[in-house]
């Protein structure tokens, strides 16, 4: 079947590619390098030609003066019409409304290749229409979509402040092609302008429509490496283009993937006072930092090595030059295993470097905002309930004396699904341990001073009493041991 093809020019790499489906067929469409009456022409020439015409349906198409004037046609000429959705927003009025169109709105796949090739081949069984010149037509309009000399700038002005750059040109083009000239606008520098910005935009439409399906390969641990082999390739195409951060989350395979934590109150007690706090909202992730996680941040060049990231704090800095390699993982084969030998300054490291690969802000839970991804609204002593089951998390009593993967134990897993919060390490908090301050009476001593940070969680030697929510202990944060892990959360901006 001889087809014609009508688009926009944002959507011409879309356009290309889906042609590339219809290889089997006749087919035509217009490179929009010219405008005016001698374009117009072989529009006109090709739709009396044409058997079908395919009307690849977006935003700015179903808008365009020249694309619904190709329609029109095709339609009065009793064209068989094959409507195909690139756009989920595209408003679709008139006679659009009515015909069946192809769903290729989510991408090119099999089920929308399959809806357009059927489309098709119906129409090929049935007496094909008899081709009859656009002229023949009573009322046949023989020009292109009219313009408005006088205030064809004004428009064509308009369209660029807009965003509609397709229209832009058009209208600019057309004025050049009709002989528009002026004694101080230089033309061509506008239809440059306007060009730059539709290949800017066919561009970013190109990205995200390549995007997207990318992003829900590797939001899906099945998925994940799958989804980055193909995010490297497209970045060979589109290396400037990454709103999700999808560099830094394969960068650290299967990290983060965020818990959604409601803003709420949460009760800390300390030496049998009680004290209510309002937690904002936030993400954490949902299983501790594991060793192929923590690896991806050694491994880096801009990573492990570089003293930006310990600038967060004098002590960290001096730390850091005293200790320029990091502890191997007791497991260091066991990629999902949780991430020991980690001081707090190494995780607080991690965190820095991390917020600067994606772009948002993450750092170490608070005490608070740790118990709340523990605890919820409920009193629970434990992340599923207040009843301890040894099967439900990894302490003492499980008997394994060893970490073990970070999924484990979902049936462990707290209200908003955060695994591994009793057991398995010990997390770092942001929260700096306060000592209880001196006595009024004078009978006690005052406290030392202390640099200690908090910890949450129990570990796999600890018992199921160190595992509550509540429990808390405090650690020098030089500390590196086998039992110590930590994971992360990312604030609301």
């Amino acid at each position: 079947m001889r087809l014609f093809v009508s688009y926009a020019r944002v959507d011409k790499s879309f356009c290309q590619q889906i042609m590339e489906t219809l290889d089997v067929h006749d087919v035509w469409y217009d490179h929009r390098i010219a405008a005016g009456q001698k374009w117009w022409e072989e529009i006109l020439k090709r739709l009396t030609w044409c058997d079908g015409f395919v009307y690849l349906l977006s935003k700015e198409s179903v808008t365009s003066e020249y694309c619904k004037q190709e329609f029109e046609i095709a339609l009065r000429l009793g064209k068989h019409i094959f409507p195909v959705l690139i756009h989920p927003n595209a408003p679709l009025e008139g006679d659009l409304k009515d015909i069946q169109y192809a769903d290729f709105s989510h991408g090119i796949d099999v089920r929308a290749v399959k809806q357009l090739l059927n489309a098709i081949h119906l129409a090929e069984r049935d007496p094909k229409p008899s081709p009859a010149p656009v002229a023949a037509l009573p009322g046949a309009t023989t020009q292109p979509p009219a313009l408005d000399e006088e205030n064809v700038i004004d428009e064509a002005a308009e369209a660029l402040e807009v965003g509609n750059f397709d229209r832009a040109v058009y209208l600019l083009k057309t004025a050049q092609e009709s002989g528009y000239a002026s004694k101080f606008i230089d033309l061509n520098a506008v239809i440059k302008e306007a060009e730059a910005a539709l290949e800017k935009q066919a561009y970013l439409r190109n990205a995200e429509r390549e995007y997207r399906p990318i992003v829900a390969l590797i939001k899906r641990q099945r998925t994940f490496h799958i989804g980055c082999k193909a995010f490297n390739d497209f970045r060979k195409d589109f290396p400037d283009y990454d709103p999700d951060g999808l560099a830094a989350l394969c960068l650290m395979p299967t990290v983060p993937v965020w818990c959604d934590i409601p803003a709420g109150e949460v009760v800390i007690e300390r030496e049998r006072k009680r004290v209510i706090y309002h937690v904002e909202s936030y993400k954490i992730s949902k299983f501790p930092i594991t060793n192929e996680q923590y690896q991806a941040f050694i491994d880096a060049p801009d990573g492990y090595v570089n003293d930006k990231w310990w600038n967060f704090s004098t002590e960290a800095c001096e730390w850091h030059k005293s200790h320029p390699k990091p502890l191997a993982p007791k497991f260091a084969d066991k990629k999902d295993m949780p991430r020991g030998y980690v001081c707090w300054y190494e995780a607080m490291a991690f965190c820095l470097w991390l917020s600067a690969k994606t772009g948002h802000k993450i750092t170490l839970p608070t005490e608070q905002q740790w118990q709340r991804a523990a605890q919820g609204d409920t009193n629970n002593r434990y992340p599923w309930g207040s009843k301890f089951d040894k099967t439900f998390c990894n302490t003492s009593e499980s008997g394994i004396k060893a970490t073990t993967p970070v999924g484990q134990y979902p049936q462990g897993a707290s209200p908003y699904g955060v695994y591994d919060m009793a057991g398995n390490v010990w997390e770092w908090c942001l929260t700096k341990h306060v000592a209880q301050p001196p006595s009024t009476t004078g009978i006690l001593p005052a406290a030392p001073p202390t640099n200690n940070y908090i910890v949450r969680g129990g570990s796999f030697l600890g018992s199921s009493e160190r595992a509550k929510n509540t429990f808390h202990f405090k650690l020098d944060p030089v500390y590196r041991y086998f039992t110590i892990g930590f994971r992360v959360v990312m604030l609301n901006s």
